[in-house]
């Protein structure tokens, strides 16, 4: 198979009849659908379709290749109009704007019909011979198997703050993956039907699944540096990324109990406040006067701001309890014998 980094030789598109399927590969047995958003990247997706297509047809013929148009405008729409044509196991979602990746990868999401899901990136960077050992690592048991760029192919000024961000993620949520950020990932339908994303939630999605119940593993990938085009990726990422992780630790941990959340930082804030308060009274009882201490005025402060925030917790329960709508559990399934049930 090719390289992604050496020029294609033939990406001549022909209608294609159904491939061959040997005798027991991985994944054998099961549809496979690929989720694949892209943004202006007409250069690559003709060879990514072939690369996929070369590499998924010799392990099953039950596939899909959705490729979800986030509002490109370099023509990008043309060429899927033409891999749709020509291949009927392509499918094309094209979004009215750019409305961004998690919003791109949920359309995908809700249009896949396959028992495995794929997710990839458009350019070339996520090299498809990986597959089979995804769908491997799937039929050891893992519900969700994600890709870890272990030798980058991108500038230092990208990896360095991704290391750092990766080890602070992994620490908080408890799910020891090194590479949050790759994109190509492998998950059970099940996995999706019970996560929406948003936002930029998608490379939130493994601590989310882990959340539920679902078995996460990783595995090493090969990672080839961008060819067309370049990289989005600036520093405002970095910034709303962490304010994902925010939103990601508050509802995986707080959803439910948001009081628990809200309740320790208050209780923190009107305890210290309490306790500054009470030195100063001590104070004011051995004869020091209060009027020209501004530490009674912090110690004021933090008892408010404390029965504030709690409060706000408090709230928070009350319209989560209110509102719940979503089973708090996740099932692995049922066993039931044919003559149980409800006596009449």
């Amino acid at each position: 198979m090719k390289d992604a980094s050496s020029p294609s030789t033939d990406l001549r598109l022909e209608p294609r009849t159904a491939p061959r399927t040997p005798n027991s590969p991985p994944g054998s047995g099961r549809s496979v659908s690929f989720v694949i958003p892209l943004y202006n990247e007409r250069q690559s997706i003709v060879e990514l379709h072939h690369r996929i297509t070369e590499e998924i047809a010799r392990l099953t013929s039950d596939y899909e290749i959705i490729f979800v148009d986030d509002g490109s405008s370099d023509g990008s729409d043309e060429e899927l109009s033409r891999l749709f044509e020509l291949d009927e196991n392509v499918q094309v979602v094209t979004l009215r704007k750019n409305f961004g990746k998690s919003a791109a990868i949920n359309a995908g999401f809700k249009e896949a019909t396959g028992e495995i899901i794929f997710t990839m990136d458009a350019d070339l960077q996520d090299d498809p011979s990986e597959i089979p050992r995804f769908l491997e690592e799937i039929d050891r048991g893992f519900d969700v198997v994600s890709g870890w760029k272990k030798e980058r192919k991108d500038p230092l000024s990208r990896r360095m703050p991704s290391f750092l961000y990766n080890r602070i993620v992994s620490s908080t949520t408890g799910i020891q993956l090194h590479d949050f950020n790759c994109g190509f990932k492998c998950y059970r339908s099940e996995v999706i039907r019970e996560i929406e994303v948003y936002g930029e939630l998608h490379r939130f999605i493994p601590p989310m699944a882990h959340a539920r119940g679902f078995k996460i593993g990783e595995i090493p990938v090969r990672h080839h540096p961008r060819r067309y085009g370049a990289s989005r990726y600036g520093m405002e990422r970095f910034l709303s990324g962490f304010f994902d992780f925010l939103t990601t630790i508050m509802i995986t941990r707080y959803m439910k109990k948001p009081l628990h959340f809200f309740g320790v930082i208050g209780l923190a804030l009107f305890f210290s406040g309490v306790w500054i308060n009470g030195y100063l009274t001590l104070n004011w009882a051995f004869g020091t006067p209060l009027n020209n201490r501004p530490l009674l005025l912090l110690g004021i402060l933090l008892m408010i701001l404390g029965v504030q925030i709690t409060l706000t917790g408090l709230i928070a329960d009350m319209i989560a309890f209110a509102s719940k709508r979503d089973q708090e559990y996740s099932l692995r399934g049922v066993q039931r014998h044919p003559s149980s049930g409800s006596q009449g």
